[in-house]
């Protein structure tokens, strides 16, 4: 029994005129008339007592309108409950990404609720940490990843997956590159290879060496760090990283001394968020760094 049959029944027995039956429910006469003839033939009985100019609800009409009017009530119910669940339950996450995103282990994790999630689309947008801030304050993004100094300084809700310190990227041959542990003040004759001064490493690597005595002899800038990796590998220079997760077997990273350490997180804006949000940002915080002191923070 088809529900745009019931439905014309229920809408008739109100309104007894086919003309002003098929306007409410935006559909022809003749559509109207055809589906109550179909459904008489299906129940075998005659729903309305019809003549040239009067339309009336037979008895046997009378008899099944109530229960056709909860069966009609319930199936738009259940149509409103499906919309609800597929817009809570669908739609598209703006993630906000530093370039090195696809480097860590999170980023593994993403792709997999990718993968739980097929109606949930994540769109990841590439931008520099000091451009990030600013893109989610205007809510261009919903979610943003970072590395960040100072991490009690941001006042977003975040998620704390990792903190990291300053190494110095050697090739294999390099001198140092067996250490576990040399003096920034040591490397004061080498030649550096640098990120790009647009992203939230740079300066701080300037000041650090700064701080070691010596300003850094730079041969060579750039904002990928795969360029960067390349070069060192054919002794181009060393260059002073966070130290990234890369299968390079030619180069070594060896910790220093003075050093900064970086937190790399996840954050979005305080206030009401919807379900889709929601879920994700709970599914993130299982990946949260344990033992972090983020008290007021959340």
């Amino acid at each position: 029994m088809e529900i745009n049959k019931l439905r014309a029944f229920v809408d008739l027995a109100k309104t007894l005129n086919f003309s002003e039956t098929a306007e409410n429910l935006y559909t022809s006469q003749s559509t109207i008339s055809k589906q109550i003839k179909s459904l008489e033939k299906e129940l075998g009985q005659e729903l309305f007592e019809r003549n040239n100019k009067n339309v009336a609800l037979s008895e046997y009409g009378k008899l099944i309108l109530p229960n056709a009017e909860k069966i009609v009530l319930l199936s738009d119910w259940i149509s409103k409950e499906t919309s609800e669940f597929k817009d809570n339950n669908s739609g598209q996450i703006r993630l906000g990404i530093i370039p090195t995103f696809a480097n860590y282990d999170i980023f593994k994790q993403t792709m997999v609720y990718q993968k739980l999630k097929p109606d949930i689309s994540l769109a990841l947008q590439e931008i520099e940490t000091n451009q990030l801030i600013n893109t989610l304050k205007q809510k261009q993004v919903d979610v943003a990843f970072i590395r960040t100094m100072a991490p009690e300084k941001l006042d977003f809700e975040k998620i704390i997956i990792a903190q990291e310190s300053f190494t110095v990227c050697l090739n294999k041959e390099h001198p140092f590159a067996n250490k576990n542990e040399i003096k920034l003040s040591d490397l004061k004759d080498e030649t550096f290879i640098m990120l790009a001064k647009n992203s939230l490493l740079y300066e701080p690597v300037i000041n650090l060496c700064r701080k070691a005595g010596f300003d850094p002899k730079i041969s060579f800038v750039s904002d990928r760090m795969s360029s960067i990796l390349q070069m060192v590998e054919n002794k181009q220079g060393v260059a002073i990283l966070m130290h990234p997760q890369t299968k390079k077997s030619e180069v070594s990273f060896v910790s220093i001394k003075p050093t900064l350490t970086s937190t790399l997180l996840f954050i979005r804006n305080k206030g009401n968020h919807s379900k889709i949000e929601n879920d994700f940002w709970n599914y993130l915080k299982q990946f949260e760094m344990p033992n972090w002191n983020n008290c007021g923070n959340r």
